[in-house]
């Protein structure tokens, strides 16, 4: 039986337990969605990765017969179940105002064991501060015309999702790239900005967190784009998310061949970036300068 998560937003779930079904029939996306009338490639592969769901519970049952799983009720109630699952059961909903394409990353970050980002010009958000969250979605507010409730959502959902890496019990891992531009830049002010480095300090220092910062001058060919890689785990596919730089837009993507041009992107770079031994006196020259 598909192994259920339970910590995710209820899509999220559906779509990890449809794959590994999938991927038990031995069925590609492309032979799974011909089965279904009206059922696409990429229909298909965004219910996979949570990003949607099926039209109608009909359709669900066609791809679920097409598994072999109809003459498992217990199974098969269990994923319809999780289809018919309320909105109000997914813990992302607590957080109204935020971006639906947020949710939904927030909701597969949430079942990852590790995490790779590499963010050249702002603080990454397991890593910033509510302070220094809360200064940085209110620097843009003027240009993206949020409301205060958006802004105060937003940072409460950053909070939230740090608190794995934060926990005693098997902390989720991250290996953190900084540009050196997202140290010196200054959000908030100097007061933030202290707070934020004590933060990234603290950080450092933990078994589970790898931070490494990319000096300006360093001689790579970097990319000027956010991105971060989520290791689901398992036979669950990684998944990288991209923001492309259009305000709260992102992409999201686990074709191998994408995976794979990101991850060869973010060994090139913590190659030429500073040995993470070396991070906390630069950090620490950092906050000097702001007292």
């Amino acid at each position: 039986m598909a192994k259920q998560i339970g910590t995710t937003a209820p899509r999220v779930d559906l779509g990890i337990q449809m794959r590994e079904l999938r991927k038990a029939a031995g069925l590609t996306i492309e032979d799974a969605a011909r089965k279904v009338s009206g059922l696409t490639y990429d229909k298909l592969r965004r219910i996979e990765l949570g990003q949607s769901t099926f039209r109608m519970v009909g359709d669900l049952r066609k791809l679920l017969k097409a598994y072999g799983v109809e003459d498992d009720v217990d199974l098969a109630q269990s994923i319809e179940d999780l289809y018919k699952t309320p909105a109000s059961q997914d813990w992302t909903t607590q957080f109204r105002t935020v971006l639906t394409s947020t949710k939904t990353f927030a909701g597969i970050e949430s079942v990852a064991r590790a995490v790779s980002v590499y963010f050249p010009n702002v603080i990454p958000a397991p890593l910033q501060t509510e302070e220094y969250a809360h200064a940085h979605f209110t620097e843009v507010q003027p240009i993206e015309e949020t409301t205060s409730e958006f802004i105060n959502s937003n940072v409460a959902l950053r909070m939230k999702r740090r608190e794995p890496f934060l926990r005693d019990d098997e902390p989720r891992k991250l290996w953190a790239i900084l540009g050196e531009s997202a140290l010196r830049h200054p959000i908030g002010g100097a007061s933030v900005m202290r707070g934020q480095y004590d933060e990234i300090l603290r950080m450092a220092a933990l078994p589970n967190v790898t931070i490494q910062v990319l000096l300006t001058d360093a001689p790579v060919k970097r990319l000027w784009s956010n991105f971060t890689i989520l290791d689901l785990g398992g036979d669950r596919p990684t998944t990288v998310q991209v923001d492309t730089g259009l305000g709260g837009a992102m992409s999201m993507s686990d074709r191998p061949a994408t995976v794979a041009r990101f991850t060869r992107w973010f060994n090139t770079m913590t190659a030429s970036a500073q040995p993470p031994e070396e991070t906390p006196a630069f950090v620490e020259t950092l906050k000097r300068e702001k007292t």
